[in-house]
């Protein structure tokens, strides 16, 4: 970690500020939309089973919320389609996809009503959980938390089963409305002699 003391900018401070602030946006305008398009992120599917059926919805809104014990956050929009089973039965799953799984998490992007994935999953043991084939990682989790917010629901997963695939190498990326790939490393700048 660094405090980017040796940090330089640029251009100076003046430009990066006027480059920074030349779109001001309101709550929930485009433009704040448009700003969201900066933030690269990786892609899940959240899933969940409704008797023998699967039913799965693309997401990049997750992340871990502690370690001890494991929890994750799911944000799910009021209209997604699987917000409701996902409610009702108290159980989902959270697979990370990987590159190999572009035509996936473009079928649980489309709008609308439920998307049935059943033919991408596989069970994990007798009593295991249904997951997405070649997920990059999957969790299994129960409800253990709800929070509405705005036109969202947060939910937090007490994770109760993970799954870690053996190549983590090529996860799917969700940057300015499109799936990419991991690039190059970013290097660090030569030492200064």
């Amino acid at each position: 970690m660094t405090d980017y003391a040796d940090l330089e900018i640029v251009g100076g401070l003046t430009e990066w500020a006027e480059a920074f602030t030349e779109k001001r946006a309101l709550p929930g305008s485009e433009t704040f939309k448009d700003a969201m398009r900066a933030l690269g992120t990786g892609v899940g599917i959240v899933t969940v089973q409704v008797g023998d059926e699967v039913f799965g919805l693309t997401i990049n809104s997750f992340c871990s919320v502690s370690a001890s014990p494991p929890q994750l956050l799911v944000s799910l929009a009021h209209g997604a389609s699987c917000r409701e089973p996902l409610l009702r039965r108290r159980r989902f799953g959270l697979s990370i996809l990987g590159t190999q799984h572009r035509q996936l998490a473009e079928l649980g992007a489309v709008p609308g009503g439920p998307k049935r994935i059943d033919m991408f999953c596989e069970r994990r043991g007798a009593d295991g959980p249904v997951i997405v084939a070649g997920a990059l990682a999957s969790f299994d989790c129960a409800v253990a938390q709800t929070f509405e917010v705005s036109d969202h629901t947060l939910v937090i997963g007490r994770v109760e089963q993970v799954i870690v695939g053996e190549d983590l190498s090529s996860p799917l990326l969700y940057h300015d409305r499109t799936f990419k790939q991991l690039g190059d490393l970013v290097e660090p700048p030569p030492e200064k002699a």
